[in-house]
């Protein structure tokens, strides 16, 4: 590598750092929360004296005045709490799933994924809930959950780690335990997927510091979601299929994993249905039919294998938890619709669902044209708040005339699931047109992350000997890395440019 080479490589880093040490410039606030609850607990001592001593001048018995100073503390001790490991209801919903299924005390009778018991607790409430039969249940699909509760069941049975006594490293170790090995799968794909369609030095650089700092999937791992296993399970397929089709090296445990894989992806994303049926025709296409018909007959039988393996346990737990094998979010027709109930609060009063009665950005964006502006290069867009996708599209448009056909068709594939993703979102009904909620970026398309992170290299080889158009990169790349790095602490707030 030459000085030219290794100048690039400081010329990335220090423009994503200056990215990122924007963002956080940005997100600059006053306030503590864990100050001012510091501050709260340490006060409780004086407020419980001047009580007593008040009670004490109302001639109270020493027995009366006991069992209220028990009360009084422990409702300062509730009122003072302010910080949580827990960002939004969306998070909460998987948590409250993963504490009702470990917790002997929190289980109801009949019900193992309901969560009537956990909701009521403070801090643990949410809106991300749907009602059947009774009891109460997150909305999100209940396998990843699940395997996040068997974390749960290791440290609460092999530890003695509870929610209850040790909530912030229970979180940490079950964030770490799932969501740093996805980060890691996705990352190390990325640099598989960069050798394999890059290929000059400084491309391959920028593609994986690209993916290293400047996509939200970094963001959301300090929260339980399901975009982060989608994208990296989703950039593991890409690698496999593409290994396949542009080697011609077909492996048979390839073929099974790209199954269990694929399937995973789209229970977490259920739009990447269309990736699945992409990469099925575009492998099954060059599969060796003329040459070896059995080993391409065996190639399609183990996808299919792999893919029962996941799907599985998405219908069980799908079943046992709703008694039904459609998930939460298919029941929203008229005479089967789990969004509408009533319920009451810790406090007793009875209010709607949220979703009868949507506030902020939930109640949705009527007009299309406006949220089809922001849904791309507004305040929630994919292009303005993290502008490397523009040359994305420019390198996608440009494999387009590739000499290589199998080049041209995954062009065409980026672009046409990038349009179809987009237009999906744009035609929703007007509920749905609420950008993602309380959401820093357009989380719906992180799983298409990995295809655009391997349509960069047309574009970027293109410009490499521009010096000009090459800074013009480098510096989308700090853009975009401060739109990540902006919500450093919570996923779940406005980008930076809805709240400019």
């Amino acid at each position: 590598m030459d000085l030219s080479q290794r100048k690039s490589i400081y010329a990335i880093l220090i423009f994503l750092s200056l990215g990122l040490i924007l963002g956080r410039i940005f997100a600059v606030d006053t306030v503590s929360k864990r100050d001012l609850q510091t501050y709260r607990l340490n006060q409780i001592p004086k407020q419980l004296a001047e009580k007593e001593a008040r009670l004490q001048g109302l001639g109270e018995s020493p027995d009366a005045i006991a069992a209220e100073m028990v009360k009084t503390e422990a409702k300062l001790q509730e009122s003072a709490i302010l910080c949580m490991p827990f960002f939004s209801a969306n998070d909460r919903s998987r948590w409250c799933t993963i504490r009702a299924l470990v917790e002997p005390e929190m289980r109801v009778e009949g019900a193992p994924y309901a969560i009537d018991k956990v909701r009521l607790l403070r801090g643990w409430d949410t809106i991300d809930m749907v009602k059947h039969d009774g009891h109460y249940y997150s909305s999100k699909p209940p396998l990843l959950p699940t395997m996040m509760a068997g974390v749960y069941w290791v440290l609460y049975h092999g530890f003695g780690l509870t929610f209850a006594e040790n909530l912030y490293l229970v979180c940490i170790l079950i964030l770490t335990c799932v969501n740093l090995p996805f980060m890691a799968l996705f990352l190390w794909t990325s640099t598989k997927l960069a050798e394999l369609f890059g290929k000059t030095d400084r491309t391959k650089i920028f593609m994986v510091a690209a993916a290293c700092f400047a996509t939200f999937l970094s963001t959301f791992c300090v929260t339980l979601n399901n975009h982060l296993p989608a994208a990296a399970c989703a950039a593991a397929v890409l690698y496999l299929a593409m290994k396949m089709i542009l080697t011609g090296e077909f492996r048979h445990e390839n073929s099974f994993l790209i199954g269990i894989l694929s399937m995973f992806f789209v229970i977490n994303e259920l739009p990447s249905l269309s990736l699945f049926a992409c990469i099925f025709i575009a492998v099954a296409l060059y599969l060796p039919w003329k040459t070896d018909f059995r080993q391409a007959v065996q190639h399609v039988l183990l996808w299919g294998m792999g893919v029962g393996v996941t799907l599985a346990p998405i219908l069980a737990t799908n079943y046992i938890a709703h008694d039904s094998f459609r998930p939460p979010y298919m029941h929203r027709s008229e005479g089967d619709n789990w969004y509408e109930y009533t319920y009451e609060t810790a406090n007793g009063r009875e209010v709607k669902s949220y979703w009868q009665e949507p506030k902020g950005l939930d109640v949705g964006e009527p007009d299309r044209m406006k949220y089809a502006f922001h849904l791309t290069f507004g305040h929630h867009g994919v292009f303005s708040l993290t502008p490397i996708w523009i040359f994305s599209m420019i390198g996608a448009v440009m494999l387009l005339r590739s000499p290589d056909r199998k080049l041209q068709l995954f062009g065409l594939m980026v672009l046409g699931l990038t349009a179809l993703i987009l237009a999906f979102y744009i035609m929703r009904p007007l509920g749905d047109r609420n950008y993602g909620g309380n959401t820093c970026g357009l989380r719906w398309t992180f799983w298409l992350i990995p295809l655009w992170l391997c349509t960069l290299f047309p574009a970027l080889e293109k410009i490499e000997d521009r010096p000009m158009l090459w800074r013009l990169a480098l510096l989308c790349l700090a853009f975009s890395a401060l739109s990540v790095s902006y919500p450093i602490w919570n996923p779940w707030t406005h980008p930076w440019l809805f709240n400019l």
